[in-house]
């Protein structure tokens, strides 16, 4: 008789553990810039939709937040940069480069974009 309720007893805990799906963790995302010069402005997307923007910065620059794992997310940093630079800047999700990209000049000209998505 033990023997059949040790056998009842597996498929119902196989059974049980099909069934619970763990809800997928938020994602972690890491606007970073790194280098030398003055930065007019930056500007980035915290929820995948809505721009904010920071002005008057001089790096290292960093900003970190999470975003749901459901759905599509837009991610987008875009620097300004004020006279002579040597720029560099990153996306991170969860630990792992999205994008990046480097920039140097001296006349304050050009933006600098990076984007993604995550989702989809």
């Amino acid at each position: 008789m033990r023997t059949l309720r040790a056998a009842a007893m597996v498929p119902v805990f196989v059974l049980a553990a099909a069934c619970s799906g763990e809800p997928e963790e938020p994602h972690t995302i890491v606007y970073e810039v790194t280098g030398t010069g003055q930065i007019a402005w930056i500007e980035y997307k915290t929820d995948g939709r809505n721009s904010v923007r920071d002005e008057g910065i001089t790096p290292p620059w960093t900003k970190s937040f999470t975003l749901p794992a459901e759905g599509t997310q837009q991610l987008q940093l875009l620097i300004q940069p004020a006279g002579e630079h040597e720029l560099s800047a990153s996306i991170e999700v969860d630990g792992q480069p999205l994008t990046s990209s480097a920039s140097a000049g001296s006349d304050g000209g050009g933006t600098m974009s990076l984007t993604g998505e995550l989702g989809g």
